[in-house]
């Protein structure tokens, strides 16, 4: 290989290898400037970041899915006045509790959208807790996907993170998942 080299280097027109020492150079720079994992990974969501676009549907809403738990959250988003639909029902009907229903409007006063938006929202499956956390999460990605710029404020509050927490199933031998049965000496 190294004959071919030289070879080429006589010939017009053909450069061949640059000096040692600058093959060196290029390498130490390589070396130095080698990213560090953090570095790679913030670049990497920057880019993420900068490809985000609006998606919305030809009704001019935006969706998003939640899930928490057992149950299932479809949610669709569009700018308006404030109605809050869950499942053909106004969500004070659907969810009398003062605090679930504080839930489900914390991405808005978050983002300090409150009122500014109409939410059609369906959902299945769990309990009350379950589908406000479903809904509450399908709520800040539809907004996400509508107003990409909110996503910082609703990633801060934790809005943006699935709760991956399921009950743990019953084992084998055990009275529950965990709690053995009661043990008597004599």
């Amino acid at each position: 290989m190294l004959d071919s080299l030289i070879a080429l280097k006589d010939l017009e027109g053909v450069d061949g290898l640059p000096p040692l020492s600058v093959i060196e150079d290029m390498r130490y720079e390589k070396n130095t400037r080698k990213s560090t994992r953090a570095e790679i990974e913030r670049l990497k969501l920057e880019e993420i970041a900068k490809e985000r676009v609006r998606q919305v549907d030809d009704k001019g809403r935006a969706y998003g899915t939640g899930r928490r738990k057992y149950s299932i959250a479809r949610v669709w988003v569009q700018p308006g006045d404030g109605k809050f639909i869950i499942n053909e029902k106004e969500f004070d009907v659907y969810f009398p509790m003062l605090d679930h229903r504080a839930a489900l409007l914390r991405p808005f006063s978050e983002t300090k959208t409150l009122g500014l938006w109409d939410i059609k929202c369906t959902v299945k499956g769990g309990g009350i807790s379950g589908q406000v956390g479903a809904i509450q999460l399908g709520i800040s990605r539809a907004l996400q996907n509508f107003e990409p710029e909110l996503r910082p404020p609703l990633r801060a509050a934790g809005f943006l993170t699935r709760d991956s927490r399921v009950v743990e199933r019953k084992k084998p031998g055990k009275a529950k998942a965990r709690k053995s049965f009661q043990w008597v000496k004599r």
